[in-house]
Parts: C-alpha cells; sequence; structure tokens
C-alpha cells in the first residue's frame, strides 16, 4: 500500500462530466490498447495516464469502513489541493499571485482583503471541518476553471509528437455569469431592502426651494438639434492654459571651492543640505555617517579653513621664492659689476707696466691675457629647493591630502586627483583600480 502521508484530501467523488476522445491537457487520443482514459477524482474530467499520475486522499464511503484511499487526480487540480491541504505557515510562502489564483479558481468571496494576511485568513475560514471547500466552489472550479486544451490544439495520436498541436496557450475557461451584485451601502437606511425602523431615525430630506414648473432643462427636439450645437460650442468655456510653473525650475549647482572661499560663514550656514553634501562629496570629504545640518556645516566650514590655509602657505611659499630669486639675481649683479670692475683695474695696471716698460716685445705684450674671472660663489639653497616631505608623487608641488580607500596610499594631492579621475583611475603608487570617487578621502592635517 503506498504512503498517503502528505496528500491532500478529496471531499468525495466527483460528478460525473461528459465523456472525451482525448486528453484535456495534452489532446492525447484516447484507445483501448496504449492510451486508455482515466477520470480525475477531484475535477471529473477524462486525462491521459501521464496527465493524472498524481494522488489525493479519497474518504472511504462503504458502510462500516473508516479511512482513506489514495485516488488519482490531474495535473491541473493537484496544485490547488496542495494550497487546500496546507496550512498557515506554508500559505504564507506562497507568493500573493498563486494566492489571488486559488481565490478567483474556486470564487471565494474575501471581502476587505488589505494585506496578505487577510488572503489567508479568508481561505481558511472557508474551508469545511473535513479541510475541504465547500461544494459550491468546487463545482464553480469544475465549471469554470479548469482549461481545456484539447479544443484548442485537436487531437493527436499516441505516436505524435509531443510538440505537434500543444505549442498554443491554455485556452481561458467560459467565462462565469457575473452575479447581481449589489453595492455595500455606508447608510444602511438608503438601502432598499432596508428595514422600516431604520428610516425612522433620519429626518426626511427638506422639500425643494425651486418653482414647481416646468424645468428649464429640457430635451431639444429634431428640428432644433443644429441651433442647440452651435449654441453650446459658443457657450463653452475655453480650456485653460497650462501653467508655466508645472515645469520644476533647474537647481543651481552647489558653489565651487573658490566661491566657498569668498564666502562668509553665515552664507555656507544658509546653504541647503544637498548642496552642502554635494560640496563633501566633491571634495572627497566621507559625510555619509552626518544626519544634522549643523554638522555638515562644521565640516564645510573646516573644508574652507584648510583651503584658506593651504592657499596662503602656497602664497607665502610663492612670495619667498619669489623674494629668494630676487636676491639671487641681486647677488649675481653684484658679482658682476665687482667682476667688471677688477676687470677694468687689470686692465688699467697692466696698460701702465705695458707704458713703462719700453723694451718689452709686443708679441708678449699681445699674448698676455688677462686671468680668467674667480667663479661666482654657488647660490645658496632656499627652501623651494629643499626636498619636503608628504609632497604629492605626480607634480611634486602641493601637498598629499587625497588617500585612496583602497590601498591606503595618501599620494596626490586634489587637483592631481581630478586629473588621474578623468583619465587612468589608477593610484600612482601601486595601479590599484579606482572604481568611483567616494573611494577617494580628503585627509586634513594639523
Amino acid at each position: 500500500m503506498p504512503d498517503i502521508r502528505g496528500l491532500p484530501l478529496l471531499s468525495g467523488p466527483p460528478p460525473q462530466m461528459e465523456g472525451a476522445e482525448g486528453c484535456r491537457k495534452c489532446s492525447k487520443e484516447f484507445n483501448m490498447f496504449l492510451n486508455r482514459s482515466r477520470k480525475c477524482n477531484h475535477c471529473g474530467y477524462s486525462y491521459c495516464q501521464n496527465c493524472t499520475d498524481y494522488q489525493a486522499m479519497m474518504p472511504r464511503r462503504q458502510e462500516g469502513q473508516t479511512g482513506y484511499d489514495p485516488m488519482n487526480v490531474c495535473a491541473y487540480c493537484i496544485e490547488f489541493l496542495t494550497i487546500t491541504a496546507a496550512g498557515r505557515g506554508q500559505l504564507r510562502s506562497l507568493s500573493l499571485g498563486k494566492l489571488k489564483k486559488y481565490v478567483d479558481a474556486y470564487n471565494i468571496r474575501i471581502d476587505r482583503a488589505v494585506e496578505k494576511d487577510d488572503l489567508i485568513d479568508g481561505i481558511i475560514g472557508t474551508r469545511t471541518q473535513n479541510g475541504c471547500l465547500p461544494s459550491a466552489n468546487e463545482n464553480y472550479y469544475r465549471k469554470y476553471s479548469v482549461p481545456d486544451r484539447s479544443s484548442l490544439n485537436g487531437r493527436r495520436g499516441f505516436f505524435s509528437r509531443t510538440g505537434q498541436g500543444s505549442s498554443g496557450p491554455v485556452p481561458p475557461p467560459p467565462p462565469p455569469p457575473r452575479p447581481d451584485q449589489r453595492p455595500q451601502f455606508a447608510r444602511p437606511d438608503l438601502a432598499d431592502d432596508a428595514p422600516e425602523g431604520l428610516h425612522s431615525h433620519y429626518p426626511p430630506p427638506p422639500a425643494s426651494s425651486r418653482p414647481q414648473g416646468p424645468s428649464p432643462y429640457q430635451r431639444p427636439g429634431a428640428s432644433h438639434s443644429s441651433q442647440n450645437v452651435n449654441q453650446t460650442n459658443a457657450n463653452r468655456t475655453p480650456p485653460r492654459a497650462r501653467a508655466s510653473s508645472a515645469v520644476p525650475p533647474p537647481t543651481a549647482p552647489p558653489p565651487t571651492l573658490d566661491e566657498l572661499v569668498d564666502m562668509p560663514d553665515e552664507s555656507i550656514a544658509s546653504l541647503s543640505i544637498g548642496s552642502l553634501k554635494a560640496i563633501l562629496f566633491t571634495n572627497h570629504v566621507n559625510a555619509g555617517l552626518i544626519l544634522e545640518k549643523g554638522e555638515l556645516v562644521t565640516k564645510v566650514r573646516g573644508l574652507v579653513e584648510d583651503e584658506r590655509h593651504e592657499r596662503d602657505r602656497q602664497r607665502a611659499l610663492e612670495e619667498a621664492e619669489e623674494a629668494d630669486r630676487i636676491e639671487r639675481q641681486r647677488v649675481l649683479l653684484e658679482q658682476h659689476r665687482m667682476a667688471q670692475q677688477e676687470r677694468e683695474e687689470r686692465a688699467r695696471a697692466e696698460k701702465s707696466r705695458s707704458d713703462s716698460e719700453d723694451d718689452m716685445d709686443a708679441d708678449e705684450k699681445h699674448s698676455a691675457s688677462p686671468a680668467s674671472p674667480p667663479t661666482p660663489p654657488k647660490a645658496r639653497a632656499t627652501a623651494a629647493d629643499l626636498e619636503r616631505p608628504g609632497l604629492c608623487v605626480i607634480c611634486q608641488d602641493d601637498e598629499a591630502n587625497i588617500a585612496i580607500v583602497d590601498c591606503g596610499h595618501l599620494a596626490m594631492c586634489r587637483g592631481c586627483s581630478d586629473l588621474v579621475m578623468a583619465s587612468s583611475r589608477e593610484c600612482p603608487l601601486c595601479r590599484t583600480r579606482i572604481v568611483t570617487e567616494a573611494r577617494l578621502l580628503r585627509i586634513f592635517k594639523t
């Protein structure tokens, strides 16, 4: 005897359906030898052996016998029978679309189902004491919800391919009759079938103040139809023009760092939260865990103050380099002037010596050449020529204040980081790939 534990439950034998010449699911023709028909014990229609290779438990109807017997059901019914036998936990694991398909297939009435739990409560509440659905819901399923592919695909022989005649979709079942559903009144006293006592709780409506003469709005006759159309077109109000403010104005870009340096602190505090976050993101400052606007303003002020100090240091360095250059030029000019004076003095002394020595040969006078001027002393090294630690490895001019999160190298300045992100997107030291600008972090040195 096969194991019947875990099989869904059947409410009873199905009603007798009209005979068919082929399987309702795969359209395979029935014959006495190779393909015999077998009835589904839930919907009652005839299928082939392969399409009814599923089982459910049927209660025994003989007198004096109790228990259940495994019976064959079709592939259409086993899905819904499994949902009928499922508990609340298993129903919650199903999708909402499958639950709605089950409710529509059995025509289960569920009012005010807002959440998925409401749908599950309605399904469980519809079941009878034996765990099955009422006979009215099952009869609705048998009549309107069981697909019939045999009428669309046509009959096929036992030796024909499975794909022949079965490529079309499953035809929809015949539409169910629309029940005469009456609207639910919010006021029960206004319903047509309301008890007579309910109408006495509310006073009657006041009488109309309009005169009881003929209504001024009468249906126009056939002879005045064109005149009424012209009057209607003349009295029709022209459509109102669409307001130009419907299109949202373009968002102004956040101020740049050059504008923030010249901006007072009050103007920085008046910026929006989106502008403050955009400023910090553009300058590679992490602001992901900041929730208050005051903290964002403090971060931006710190960024602006650091930029001001950096620019002041750069300006002072440039001024020092300019002063050193001027000093070197002055020293060179002074050395050149002194060398010129020495050459002039040597020339005068040589001339006086040549005048005093008459017996000196003319060739010796011309061969004697003045000594080369002494080599000027080497200019002293300035602060710009000395190697400063912490410089950008690309330009070797600015301080390295941009760190790469992935590899941890603090090797670029802000300007060079923009050039790297626009070109190679790699660390200049280890060639680690920089996926996005969010992986660059601004480092403030104290």
